[in-house]
């Protein structure tokens, strides 16, 4: 028995250490408030895009910064008059008259308040980019080599020697890589969908990567997969109910089946009777369109 409550105190104690180790990561905040913070971020960037901030709505806002070749991330927790502030956005009347007046005006106000949130800390990143010999080595790859080992297209396009560059994300930063394409060939690949093929011919670091406000983002390097977007999910359930009845229309059309239709939204109402009216409404929209303007206004794919 008191192997085992000494095991316990032991695991106890490492956990403690564990959770202050994180603490002391979290040092104590460079900025005073979030509009201090992207004013120093905007700053660095110059005319490169601005500030690298955002944030998770009802849980934290963060903002990248640069300092003597170092990268910080600072960060504001969420308070209730915030998640107040876009709460009111949502109920907005989009049929109201002046929806866009009133949207536009919230817009402005969740901007001015969120920039006078208090840092809560500041956290360095570790991560290191790749070295110069790295780099280098990159040349002769493909941009679809680099594209199956991980590396993410951010962006593409004529670059200062009017070369093609393709800026690709690798972990916590950014390339810049130019490619064996002149703009008629980068246009062609741009439809065909060849851009694969382009091989670098040079590349350079290109900073820190404009998700790297995200928690997801270790200062480690190491990255945590992004959530996949679940679009049903993230339905009101009649919405996504009715979407499901949609997609069950289209189907059965392409095999030659007919479905009935009122037969089909009667389960529905019956799953939801609290939103009958709605169902209804977008029944008797449904019933009025054909299988193309169906797919069309629903963006169903084939």
């Amino acid at each position: 028995m008191k192997k085992i409550l000494a095991l316990v105190l032991a695991l106890v104690m490492l956990g403690t250490a564990c959770c202050a180790l994180a603490e002391e990561a979290q040092g104590a905040p460079m900025y005073a408030t979030v509009g201090e913070a992207m004013d120093a971020s905007g700053a660095a960037a110059g005319d490169e895009g601005g500030p690298i901030s955002g944030g998770i709505r009802g849980e934290y806002f963060a903002v990248v910064t640069e300092k003597d070749g170092k990268y910080f991330r600072s960060v504001a927790n969420y308070d209730e008059k915030l998640t107040a502030l876009e709460d009111a956005q949502d109920a907005l009347d989009y049929e109201a008259e002046d929806f866009f007046e009133k949207l536009e005006a919230s817009f402005a106000e969740i901007d001015a308040y969120t920039r006078t949130l208090p840092i809560a800390y500041t956290e360095e990143f570790t991560a290191e980019p790749m070295t110069q010999e790295e780099i280098d080595a990159l040349a002769g790859k493909t941009v679809g080599e680099l594209a199956e080992a991980g590396w993410e297209i951010m962006a593409s396009g004529g670059g200062d020697d009017n070369g093609i560059v393709y800026t690709m994300q690798n972990g916590l930063f950014n390339y810049d890589l130019t490619v064996d394409a002149d703009f008629a060939a980068y246009e062609k690949a741009m439809e065909d969908g060849s851009e694969g093929s382009f091989t670098v011919t040079g590349a350079k670091l290109a900073g820190i990567t404009r998700g790297a406000w995200e928690k997801r983002f270790h200062t480690d390097g190491t990255v945590e997969e992004e959530p996949a977007f679940d679009l049903m999910g993230e339905m009101p359930p009649e919405t996504a109910a009715i979407m499901g009845a949609v997609m069950e229309i289209v189907e059965a059309a392409k095999n030659g089946e007919e479905v009935d239709i009122d037969k089909l939204f009667d389960v529905i109402e019956e799953q939801l009777p609290d939103k009958k009216e709605e169902i209804e409404a977008a029944k008797e929209t449904i019933k009025g369109m054909d299988i193309e303007q169906l797919k069309t206004l629903f963006a169903v794919d084939e």
